[in-house]
């Protein structure tokens, strides 16, 4: 435990903490799988709109701390890359419902996969930690 900390606290000294960065997206993942849920949840509300959380390159970015220059006028700025909507436009129902249960049903899948590959890497970059330490699992 004392070793993985030290490692830690190494690789957010020289550059990007990966496992911090894990952590994060973890945590998006899981944010992002409860607001789907309520949109599956909200199918039949009349009069509700589903919602989605914003994408985590806007984490990632916050995290590497790294700033686009504009050299020329006629590039894009960097705030209209940024997504920040809270609610998915989509087609009304006769109640005013904006759900569509298949599309938020994919998104679920996609974020479960997100999910495995997030922990499968996690669980990899720690034994390649082990394994340099010279300790088993």
């Amino acid at each position: 435990m004392l070793q993985a900390a030290s490692v830690q606290m190494a690789a957010s000294t020289t550059g990007t903490d990966v496992l911090d960065l894990a952590t994060q997206r973890m945590k998006w993942l899981q944010s992002r799988e409860s607001v789907l849920a309520g949109n599956v949840a909200n199918a039949n509300t009349p009069g509700y709109s589903a919602r989605d959380v914003p994408q985590f390159q806007g984490v990632l970015q916050n995290h590497l701390a790294v700033s686009l220059t504009r050299t020329d006028p006629g590039h894009i700025t960097a705030a209209s890359l940024q997504s920040s909507a809270a609610h998915v436009a989509g087609n009304t129902s006769i109640d005013g419902n904006q759900v569509n249960v298949e599309s938020e049903l994919e998104k679920i899948a996609s974020t479960n996969d997100q999910q495995r590959l997030a922990t499968n890497t996690y669980s990899t970059y720690m034994s390649m930690f082990s394994l340099a330490l010279g300790s088993s699992s």
